[in-house]
């Protein structure tokens, strides 16, 4: 699982949600703390509500959301961090 810095973060979450980052530069976040993070409601899956529309995500989620249930698993988030390289 990638693994990304506090400054990589920074300018993923201001496209994709959003939910304050209150990390320090030393703290890590992986693509599991970040969809924890996105899944406002808590119910395990990100719907299209708790993602900012200005963002990458928001563009791409019928893209992203591989089984066309209306919401993104922690599996498809997953992919989709790893196929934009983010």
């Amino acid at each position: 699982m990638k693994i990304f810095t506090h400054y990589g973060l920074l300018l993923l979450l201001t496209g994709l949600c959003s939910i304050p980052l209150h990390a320090t530069q030393g703290d890590f976040l992986t693509a599991s703390s970040l969809f924890t993070q996105m899944d406002a409601d808590k119910d395990g899956v990100i719907k299209p509500d708790e993602i900012n529309k200005q963002s990458m995500l928001s563009n791409e989620f019928n893209n992203v959301d591989r089984n066309s249930d209306g919401v993104l698993d922690p599996l498809e988030f997953e992919i989709f961090i790893v196929k934009t390289n983010i």
